[in-house]
């Protein structure tokens, strides 16, 4: 982006035939510009598309610390105590235990989509009632200034 910081906006100019006012721009060499803005509208479709990125990142974190939280567990040695307890219970040979690692990833990424659907369907929905709101009453008022 370019740098604005020297940029000197002129002050507006009279219409022929209309009295004058002085106007004195107390602008100091060196003080931050600032400009007030309001959010009256946020796209929806950008809002899904960017919310859709960061659920999926979201979703690779989760599948992560699940994997890691599964290691932990293992070398403490709680899976193999669970299982054995489970296998004395029900007395059945065939049975390969109560936790795997393939339902414990299988588990955690049904529970990670349905978080991505929901994540990106409620942001979405949000920035829908948010245009609906700003309607309303005029949106979010923001105060833009350079850095000091």
């Amino acid at each position: 982006m370019p740098d604005l910081s020297e940029a000197k906006h002129p002050l507006p100019t009279a219409v022929k035939g209309e009295k004058t006012h002085a106007v004195s721009a107390s602008v100091v060499d060196g003080a931050p510009l600032r400009a007030t803005v309001q959010i009256r509208r946020i796209d929806p479709w950008s809002t899904l598309k960017i919310t859709s990125v960061i659920s999926v990142s979201l979703f690779f974190v989760w599948m992560v610390a699940v994997g890691l939280l599964y290691v932990v567990l293992d070398g403490m040695g709680v899976w193999d105590r669970l299982n054995n307890a489970f296998t004395d219970i029900v007395a059945d040979g065939g049975s390969d235990g109560l936790v795997t690692a393939g339902q414990v990833f299988g588990y955690a990424a049904l529970i990670g989509i349905a978080n991505m659907v929901l994540f990106t369907a409620l942001v979405t929905i949000g920035s829908f009632i948010y245009n609906l709101c700003s309607d309303l009453v005029g949106g979010v008022e923001v105060t833009l200034a350079d850095r000091d």
